[in-house]
C-alpha cells in the first residue's frame, strides 16, 4: 500500500500536477507613484508643439490609464 502511494505521488511529481509556492506575493504595480510626474513627461515628449490633451488614472479596481496627446505642428491652442 505504501509503495503504490509512493508511486502515485512520484508519477503526480514528474506529470507536473503538483505546484509549489513560494509564498511571496506577485509584484502588484505601484498605484500611489505611477502617475507621479507622468504631465511632465508628457510635456518634454511634446516638445514645442504642445500637449493637446492627458490623463492619468491608478486605481486598483480600474487598473492603470496613461494617455498623452500632442498637438500638431501649427496647430491652435
Amino acid at each position: 500500500m505504501i509503495q503504490r502511494l509512493a508511486g502515485l505521488a512520484t508519477a503526480a511529481l514528474l506529470a507536473g500536477c503538483v505546484s509549489f509556492s513560494s509564498g511571496e506575493p506577485a509584484s502588484a504595480p505601484d498605484y500611489a507613484k505611477f502617475c507621479h510626474d507622468k504631465e511632465g513627461q508628457c510635456r518634454e515628449i511634446c516638445g514645442s508643439a504642445g500637449v493637446l490633451s492627458f490623463s492619468c488614472k491608478a486605481a486598483p479596481r480600474e487598473g492603470l490609464e496613461y494617455r498623452c496627446q500632442c498637438r500638431q505642428p501649427g496647430e491652435r491652442a
